[in-house]
């Protein structure tokens, strides 16, 4: 070996050495290719991600509708006022039957005893009704147009001075319009009690009072 190759160029490289690194390097870059070329791939996916392609909506087409929720309003109708119907019919009233007419009433006939005891305390015979004769005293304008006084008996008698128990009796006018002085009648009364006057010698009495139902002139 000569001097100038020892020391002026670079020993030659064993064979099994040069072809390792020419494989190294041709690895070396295969593998920088690939790599550069899968960053460019990554990042035209991500692009594509971020950018979507002119033309296609804004708005993603599985996003869901932003719709408000409607609100429906209660009802305020307001409670019908029809007064509820009875279910159960009211039986029909029957009308009441008409009340009976009052019955008139009885006069009973006296005996001269009973028209005594009546005479004597009027007011003990209060509503009581008889029937009665007399002959009228008097009937004028003092004793008016509706009352008269009179002589009454039990019953009918044969001479006038029979009658001789002073009575007042009360009536319509219309009823005793026909009436005067010194007629005989038959009349239905009813005892209303005792009355007082005054006389015209100025004394007083108390008689029975005696009102006419009906009369009759005799």
């Amino acid at each position: 070996m000569s001097e100038s190759n020892m020391v002026g160029q670079p020993a030659p490289a064993a064979p099994g050495k040069r072809s390792n690194v020419r494989t190294w390097a041709v690895g070396g870059i295969t593998l920088a290719v690939i790599l550069c070329c899968g960053g460019a791939v990554i990042g035209t996916f991500k692009g594509d991600e971020a950018k979507p392609t002119a033309g296609a909506s804004s708005s993603p087409a599985t996003s869901p509708t932003s719709a408000s929720p409607t609100t429906v309003a209660p009802t305020t109708a307001a409670p019908t006022s029809a007064a509820p119907t009875s279910a159960i019919p009211s039986p029909t009233e029957a009308a009441p039957p008409p009340k009976p007419k009052p019955k008139p009433p009885s006069y009973k006939t006296l005996t001269e005893r009973q028209w005594k005891l009546i005479a004597k305390d009027p007011d003990g015979y209060l509503g009581k009704t008889y029937v009665v004769y007399g002959r009228v005293t008097q009937f004028d304008a003092a004793t008016g147009t509706d009352s008269f006084r009179a002589d009454v008996a039990h019953r009918r008698m044969a001479e006038d001075y029979d009658y001789e128990t002073n009575t007042i009796l009360n009536g319509s006018a219309s009823d005793l319009d026909n009436l005067v002085e010194d007629d005989i009648f038959r009349a239905n009364v009813t005892v209303l009690g005792s009355f007082s006057y005054d006389t015209q010698i100025g004394g007083e009495t108390t008689v029975a009072l005696l009102q006419v139902d009906s009369i009759k002139v005799l």
